[in-house]
C-alpha cells in the first residue's frame, strides 16, 4: 500500500485544493492510504539566513514545524502539493516552506527522487500568474521528482471539478504520480516546466527556474524554439554543490572577512528608527 502525504496550502475545509488531492490520491492506480497536512495549521516560519543548519551536526534553530513537516515527508512514498493563486502566484505559506530551503536541502539525499504532483488553482482566466512555476522550481529544489502539475480553474469550492476537461486531467495527474512523469508541453521549459522566460538577447531565451537556454527563430511555419542543453540547476550534483559546499564556503569566507566587512557594515550603524506594532 502506498502512502501518500497530500500538503494543502490552504485554509478553506474542502476547498478545491482539498478536493483536488483528494482526487488525485484515488486515481493512482494502486492502493493508498493518504494523510493530509493543511500547510496554514503549522508555525512556519521565515529563515533567518544564519547558516546554523549547514553546520555538521545541526539543524535549523528555530523553533516551529518545519521539522515536524519534514518528518512526514521522508516516511511519504509520494507528496501531493495543492496551493492556491491569490496575487498572480502560489500562496504565501507555500513559498515559506521553501524559503526554508537552506534547512531542507541538508535533507536532499532523503528526499531525492520522491514522487511528487503539483496542482495549482485560481479563480480568473488569464489572472494564475506565476504560480505553476513557483510551486514546481520549489519542490524540484528540494529534491523531489515531478510527475506532473497543473492548474484548475475555480474560484468556489467544489467548482474546480465543474471545469470542461477537469475530471481527466486530475485523474491524468493521479495516475502520473506513481507512474511516467509528462513530458514538458508547448512553450514550456523542457527541463523544468516553467513557461516564463526571460529575454537577454533578439533571439536568446534563459529559463529564469533551472537555466535552460534556447534560441528562438521565425519561419515560414512560425516561431521556432531550438533549445541547448538541459538546465542544471535542479540536478543532484548541482544542487549538493550549490547547499552542500558553495554554501558552507561562503560562510567561511566571512569569518575570515568579517573584520573587513565589519568596516562597511559599521558606517551604517544608527539610522535605527524602527517601527513596531504597540505590545499588546
Amino acid at each position: 500500500m502506498q502512502h501518500i502525504l497530500g500538503l494543502v496550502g490552504s485554509e478553506r475545509k474542502l476547498g478545491n485544493g482539498e478536493i483536488l488531492v483528494k482526487a488525485a490520491a484515488a486515481a493512482c492506480g494502486e492502493p493508498f492510504m493518504l494523510e493530509l497536512i493543511r500547510l496554514t495549521e503549522l508555525n512556519l516560519q521565515p529563515c533567518r539566513g544564519c547558516y546554523t543548519c549547514l553546520i555538521p551536526g545541526k539543524r535549523c534553530p528555530i523553533q516551529d514545524d518545519l521539522y515536524f513537516l519534514t518528518d512526514k515527508i521522508k516516511t511519504a512514498d509520494a507528496i501531493i502539493l495543492a496551493a492556491p493563486c491569490y496575487a498572480l502566484g502560489p500562496a504565501a505559506i507555500t513559498k515559506l516552506f521553501t524559503d526554508r530551503i537552506i534547512a531542507v536541502a541538508q535533507l536532499l539525499d532523503e528526499f531525492w527522487g520522491k514522487p511528487c504532483t503539483i496542482i495549482g488553482t485560481y479563480g480568473i482566466p488569464g489572472w494564475e500568474g506565476n504560480s505553476l512555476s513557483v510551486l514546481t522550481a520549489g519542490m524540484r529544489f528540494m529534491g523531489f521528482a515531478v510527475k506532473d502539475s497543473a492548474l484548475f480553474l475555480g474560484a468556489l469550492p467544489g467548482e474546480c471539478l465543474e471545469m470542461p476537461g477537469a475530471v481527466e486531467r486530475i485523474n491524468k495527474l493521479g495516475a502520473a504520480l506513481l507512474g511516467e512523469p509528462r513530458q514538458a508541453e508547448a512553450g514550456q521549459c523542457p527541463t523544468c516546466w516553467s513557461d516564463v522566460w526571460r529575454f537577454p538577447q533578439p533571439g536568446k531565451v534563459v529559463c529564469p527556474f533551472c537555466g535552460q537556454q534556447g534560441e528562438l527563430s521565425a519561419g515560414p511555419a512560425g516561431v521556432t524554439w531550438v533549445f541547448g542543453p538541459s538546465g542544471a540547476r535542479f540536478k543532484r550534483d548541482q544542487l549538493q554543490e550549490h547547499f552542500h559546499k558553495w554554501l558552507k564556503g561562503k560562510m567561511e569566507e566571512y569569518m575570515l572577512r568579517r573584520k573587513e566587512l565589519a568596516v562597511i557594515r559599521n558606517q551604517y550603524k544608527g539610522m535605527d528608527t524602527w517601527l513596531k506594532p504597540d505590545a499588546q
